[in-house]
């Protein structure tokens, strides 16, 4: 759902110059990726744009020299590439402080892929604001999620089966706190009046769970717009 709104920035801004977008999908996978880039190329696409691009560094510097690259959530250093790098570990610490003002001691972080930049940042943020805090950082409150729903749903259900004490949970991203949200339901936990739980993404649908999900704005549609002005 982020990657939807992106792209309609991305849209929005390319017809501006009267330019067509051809969107293609890597899944988060590197063969996926590379196998796009190779199809579009075959289409002798005027530039490419990379949502979190999973290609190495060298490889996108090369094929920087056959065609114009605009990279979100990366910063890499090439000639004929634009990198539009958003700082989620600021958005991290924002999330983990509102919890810390509300009282919680014990906030549960579900992460993201371990190997995707914008999920290390996260991870950074709430570690700097509990550090800010003076709350010990507990490896245990820290569980691995996939940014799916299904990777909140199964983290929350690992944390209670394992009988750790938290009073707060802090989701990678909204599609991780849908899924937390729905396993706090299903084992007679109640939002929020037992467990707070926070997002990362502001998606669309956020306003509309029961309870409204309160979760950390970021500008998905403003992404796609800049990642369009680049290219151009």
């Amino acid at each position: 759902p982020f990657y939807g709104v992106t792209l309609a920035g991305i849209e929005q801004g390319l017809l501006r110059a009267n330019y067509s977008p051809l969107f293609v999908s890597g899944h988060w996978r590197e063969s996926h990726e590379r196998r796009c880039v190779d199809h579009l190329l075959g289409r002798r696409v005027e530039g490419i744009i990379l949502l979190t691009s999973r290609l190495p560094d060298e490889e996108l510097v090369s094929l920087s020299r056959n065609v114009p690259l605009v990279v979100t959530g990366r910063a890499v250093v090439g000639e004929r590439i634009y990198c539009l790098d958003v700082d989620s570990t600021l958005g991290a610490r924002v999330a983990t402080d509102y919890l810390v003002g509300q009282g919680h001691r014990r906030i549960a972080f579900i992460s993201g892929p371990p190997d995707h930049p914008d999920a290390l940042q996260r991870l950074d943020g709430y570690k700097a604001a509990l550090a800010a805090a003076r709350i010990p950082y507990t490896s245990k409150l820290v569980v691995a999620g996939d940014y799916l729903e299904t990777g909140g749903y199964a983290a929350v259900n690992a944390l209670l089966d394992a009988r750790v004490e938290f009073s707060a949970v802090f989701a990678a991203n909204d599609q991780t706190a849908f899924g937390a949200m729905l396993a706090l339901h299903r084992r007679g936990i109640k939002v929020p009046q037992d467990i707070s739980v926070v997002g990362f993404d502001d998606l669309p649908a956020s306003a509309f769970m029961v309870p409204p999900l309160t979760t950390v704005h970021r500008h998905s549609d403003e992404i796609g717009e800049r990642a369009a002005e680049a290219m151009i």
